[in-house]
């Protein structure tokens, strides 16, 4: 029995393919020597079938020759009506020509008999003779005008004298009937030197008119034109005979180059299957001496691979005592496959290049950890220094000599960090679980810490620049926590308000009563005035809560400051200067104008009371992403960050010694965020202030 191993082996397998392929060779070797035998007996019904067409040649032949025996007769003929006949007549027998040279469909594989030549000659004679037909029509006409010209000439009595009608008739007469153009002409010299005495004579009634020479004019006209076309048949069927000729030559010319060529083919054909049979009868032979030669070929290839397989088998399992396969063939695979068995006992050389391209790799992998964003520094479990880039050591604030440094002593700028978290020498740390924290530098950079403990005890710091993302986490702190102040101002406000209403209302009734004395009218005027503050601070402090009733409408600001400019400039005083920037054809915001300019008289006040020495204080109003930004900038004194944290809470105040109330930036605040704003303080010691409020588009409030 067959194991299965050795039906998938090259072995079997290609034997067999080449066994296949001869069978299949010597089946398609059968069928060419059928169909070859069926070619030749196909040829021979097609030389039957060429000689059907020398038969038809030959009647084409003597067809032609009628043809051509017919141009001595137009040669003859003088009457045009004859030669108009004949002329139908010869193109009717050459249509008949070229309809039947048209080949027939049986006739497709077969010589034929319409040579280009005699085509051309016979559509040559056709137009010819069209030509003919059509002067000949056209000298029949003329004919027909001089005989009606005549017909006329008798009929008519113009001349008066009949001498000199009957000579006049004589010459008509004689030029009607010419048959030369030069005897035509010597009549019309008669004919005019009749008429120029008549014409020239003075006497009325020996004179001749114009409508009395018409007639014979006519005939003169019409007669010409006879004799010319007459000429141009003459010159037509000259040139007819001598095309005649050409064709009749070129069917004997044609029917001899068929006759030969049929014959050629014939012999040609003949051969070529003779030729093919003998070449089918080798190329089997020799398709089955190949394939013995392709079989002994395989079996020995088989035997080099299963060599070669043996020899790699020996090689993959450790073995350095392994020699090359001998192979005495000369097929290049296997050749091929002799110098990659000895390249591959080289392969540790080529190993040795992978690692040096590994190594490549990886001073490529610490390039870009260097280049990182983020920070990171590694240390091992002793706290001394594996690897770190670059960014850490700028984030944490040391020069390019800390790569070095332990952890401890890295980590020492940072104050957020308890030395005793990292390791340091036999010391391991307290760090346990990964902890975050942020560190805040002199210059107001805010740097994310990460430490983190790994499994084999060594620590990861991790460092990120997050100013950016605290500035925006403190904002929104700030934010939620005004307006958490706000909300209970509102509060407090509703609360007042009612027991102010409560306390005014009361007051009121005991006013109405009778019999108090001095003293007790002073005393209830006290309380009234009491409440009237108590009044107006409930109102202030509905203003700071966002909770004041407004009127908005579609507001230009650049006009409205331009408007406010001789307010502010006496509300500042003499020590200070005001200065515009308005950006021109600002688009309109809604708002509540009053509450507006109060808002900006207030940002304005407190910046002349910043600058007690005087300054410039400058308004400006340009067009932003978000909306509409005014901001008041001064020169003064600065606030330091935590009193811009806390600039917008009511009664904060930095004019304690002064009287300051601390309700002026939460009015501010109080509005703009009503009016769907935003406000910033930008601060420093020493520079100035800058508070800016964002009020939105038209179209972003609605």
């Amino acid at each position: 029995m067959i194991s299965r191993s050795f039906l998938s082996s090259i072995a079997f397998r290609l034997p067999f393919a080449i066994a296949f392929i001869c069978v299949l060779v010597f089946s398609l070797a059968t069928m060419a020597i059928y169909g070859l035998q069926r070619a030749r007996d196909e040829m021979a019904a097609y030389g039957l079938q060429a000689f059907s067409s020398l038969a038809k040649a030959s009647l084409v032949s003597r067809q032609v020759s009628d043809l051509v025996s017919s141009a001595p007769f137009l040669m003859n003929a003088t009457s045009p009506y004859r030669v108009s006949s004949e002329s139908r007549s010869v193109v009717a027998q050459v249509d008949a020509l070229l309809l039947s040279m048209r080949p027939d469909a049986s006739e497709a594989t077969a010589k034929g008999f319409a040579s280009e030549r005699i085509i051309e000659l016979l559509e040559t004679i056709r137009t010819q003779t069209m030509i003919l037909a059509s002067d000949a029509d056209s000298a029949q006409q003329h004919k027909a005008q001089a005989a009606a010209a005549l017909g006329e000439i008798a009929t008519g009595s113009g001349i008066t004298d009949a001498d000199f009608r009957r000579r006049l008739n004589g010459v008509v007469q004689s030029a009607s009937s010419s048959d030369s153009l030069f005897q035509l002409g010597e009549l019309r010299r008669r004919y005019v030197a009749e008429i120029t005495p008549r014409l020239e004579r003075a006497a009325p009634d020996a004179r001749i008119s114009s409508a009395e020479l018409a007639p014979y004019e006519k005939v003169f006209e019409a007669q010409t034109r006879y004799l010319l076309e007459m000429f141009a048949i003459r010159a037509a069927v000259s040139k007819l005979h001598v095309v005649s000729r050409d064709l009749s030559q070129a069917t004997e010319t044609q029917s001899e180059a068929v006759a030969h060529g049929l014959n050629d083919d014939l012999l040609s054909a003949s051969e070529t299957l003779s030729r093919l049979l003998i070449i089918v009868a080798v190329a089997s032979v020799l398709v089955l001496a190949m394939a013995i030669l392709s079989i002994r070929s395989v079996m020995r290839v088989s035997r080099g691979i299963v060599s070669l397989s043996n020899g790699m088998n020996a090689l993959a399992e450790g073995r350095k005592d392994v020699d090359a396969p001998q192979y005495d063939g000369t097929e290049t695979e296997l050749v091929r496959l002799l110098e990659a068995f000895r390249a591959f006992r080289d392969s540790v050389e080529r190993v040795s290049r992978l690692r040096r391209t590994a190594e490549a790799a990886a001073r490529t992998i610490r390039s870009t950890f260097r280049n990182m964003n983020e920070g990171i520094a590694l240390f091992d479990a002793a706290g001394k220094p594996i690897t770190m880039n670059r960014r850490v050591i700028e984030l944490v604030g040391w020069a390019g000599s800390a790569r070095k440094l332990p952890a401890r002593q890295f980590a020492a700028p940072l104050a957020e960090i308890s030395p005793s978290l990292l390791p340091s020498g036999a010391e391991p740390g307290t760090l346990r679980e990964r902890v975050v924290m942020r560190h805040r530098s002199g210059a107001g950079h805010v740097t994310e810490i990460l430490l983190s403990r790994q499994p084999d005890g060594g620590v990861v710091l991790l460092a990120r620049d997050v100013t950016d993302l605290d500035r925006q986490e403190a904002e929104a702190v700030k934010a939620q926590r005004l307006d958490g102040i706000m909300r209970m101002t509102h509060q407090v406000s509703h609360e007042v308000g009612n027991m102010i209403g409560i306390i005014t209302g009361s007051l009121g009734l005991l006013e109405r009563e009778t019999g108090f004395n001095e003293r007790q009218k002073r005393h209830l005027a006290r309380i009234r005035k009491a409440a009237d503050r108590g009044k107006a601070l409930a109102g202030s402090m509905l203003s700071v809560g966002s909770q004041q009733p407004i009127s908005p409408g579609q507001v230009e600001l650049g006009a409205l400051l331009r408007g406010m400019a001789d307010v502010l400039e006496i509300a500042i005083g003499e020590k200070c200067s005001l200065t515009f920037d308005i950006t021109a054809e600002l688009p309109e915001v809604l708002l509540d104008a009053a509450l507006f300019e109060q808002a900006v008289l207030n940002l304005c006040l407190n910046a002349a009371a910043a600058m007690p020495d005087g300054g410039t204080i400058l308004l400006r109003c340009i067009s932003c992403a978000t909306g509409i930004a005014v901001s008041v900038t001064d020169e003064g004194v600065g606030m330091s960050p935590e009193e811009v944290d806390k600039a917008f809470e009511p009664y904060f105040t930095t004019r304690d010694e002064e009287g300051g109330a601390g309700l002026g930036l939460a009015v501010v605040y109080g509005f703009v965020r009503q009016s769907g704003g935003d406000v910033q303080i930008r601060s420093k010691p020493g520079y100035g202030t800058t508070v800016e409020i964002v009020l939105p588009h038209m179209m972003s409030q609605s």
